[in-house]
């Protein structure tokens, strides 16, 4: 569900505090289930020794992308201000606390932003001994007509699903990036939109389509 979406309400103490306020009150609703670490989250319990797979982008994208850390699914999720991407210093945070020794998959949408920043943090990994790489999902049909340069959205859910189950039934990460690229080259997404979203502390929604 995106901010501002009609059907929703939402209270907003300060606007320019809106993501880690939101990933405050996650972390204080599901204390079980997640913790936090500077930039984003990770699983609460540690996992046996395992592939992790840590997603991320902008905040704004509920329940993605902290909202997916979890048993079965991720192991961390870095989050950025509003549909921006996080920092490189973000990610390579939530990556240490996410690694479980036997390497770590950083999954993201192909935006320009989350490649350098992600990018960064898996060469700074690398560089301490751990097996770092990028998954760059490329759903996005409207976006290009070439994969490579195709945005990641809609499709980043049954991407990263798929997958953390392989993460999940032990396979080693050579394994589990070639499950990846299997299912990110059969995924193909169309969104439509008819109006908006409206940002926190904005008054009026980043767009209107008119009738008809």
């Amino acid at each position: 569900m995106m901010i501002g979406d009609p059907v929703m309400t939402r209270l907003v103490n300060n606007p320019d505090g809106f993501p880690s306020q939101a990933v405050t009150g996650l972390v204080s609703a599901f204390p079980n289930h997640v913790r936090p670490v500077f930039g984003g989250v990770v699983r609460a319990a540690r996992t046996d020794r395992k592939v992790a797979l840590v997603v991320g982008g902008g905040s704004g994208h509920y329940p993605a992308f902290a909202g997916w850390v979890g048993p079965g699914f991720a192991d961390g999720a870095v989050c950025g201000n509003i549909f921006s991407s996080p920092s490189a210093s973000q990610t390579y945070a939530v990556c240490k606390a996410a690694d479980r020794g036997a390497g770590v998959l950083i999954g993201f949408g192909n935006y320009a932003g989350d490649v350098l920043h992600f990018g960064q943090a898996a060469e700074r990994l690398r560089s301490e001994g751990i097996d770092a790489r990028c998954l760059l999902v490329t759903d996005d049909i409207a976006s290009a007509q070439s994969q490579l340069k195709r945005r990641g959205i809609a499709g980043d859910l049954p991407v990263f699903k798929v997958t953390a189950a392989a993460c999940e039934e032990g396979r080693d990460i050579d394994e589990v990036v070639a499950v990846f690229n299997r299912v990110n080259d059969r995924t193909r997404s169309l969104g439509v939109a008819f109006a908006g979203c409206t940002l926190p502390g904005a008054d009026e929604p980043l767009f209107r389509v008119e009738p008809g």
